[in-house]
């Protein structure tokens, strides 16, 4: 992995990266210039889950390179900001669960899935996903039905197996739910 940060002009914040060596973000991370961090594997009420969603090209002016220490740093705070809310979502969550949810966003990793009644983020193998159901269910707001298998604690996702996508779609608008 390659760790970078950019500071596009002012008044957009710094912006950090994990890239693999095709430059496919895993994780990204914004410090906005009034202190808000938005970071990709939370959802955020203006920006949804955000990560580029292009390969970054690192040759590109403005770009600088960081270490992965760097990073962690910057990423790790962020991780401290929803602790508590992360320690009560696994609570609620014990492995072995069947838990329901609604598809929000494809990542390299997988596919993120907000879990009903609890908003947390679920992570399923995409692939598993596209063999359970028809390609036209692989949308958002498609329920994911799963079993909790672990946690990532990395991106304070719960990770889900035996993982099946439904016709049926949630009521909700992803874009408008509370958190």
């Amino acid at each position: 992995m390659k760790y970078i940060k950019d500071c596009p002009e002012p008044g957009m914040g710094t912006w950090y990266f994990e890239i693999d060596q095709q430059g496919v973000a895993y994780r990204q991370l914004v410090i906005e210039d009034d202190g808000k961090c938005i970071a990709s594997n939370r959802k955020d009420g203006d920006y949804h889950f955000m990560l580029a969603e292009q390969p970054i090209d690192t040759s590109e002016a403005g770009l600088i390179l960081i270490t992965q220490e760097e990073f962690e740093e910057v990423w790790s705070a962020s991780l401290k900001s929803t602790g508590e809310l992360w320690q009560r979502q696994k609570s609620l969550h014990p492995v072995g669960q069947r838990v329901e949810g609604a598809i929000e966003a494809f990542f390299p990793q997988g596919t993120l899935i907000t879990l009903a009644n609890t908003e947390a983020v679920g992570l399923a193998d995409t692939g598993e996903l596209e063999l359970s159901g028809k390609p036209e269910w692989m949308y958002p707001r498609h329920v994911v039905q799963a079993v909790v298998k672990g946690y990532d604690e990395v991106n304070q996702w719960i990770v889900l197996g035996q993982a099946a996508v439904l016709e049926r779609r949630t009521d909700r608008n992803p874009e408008k739910s509370s958190n």
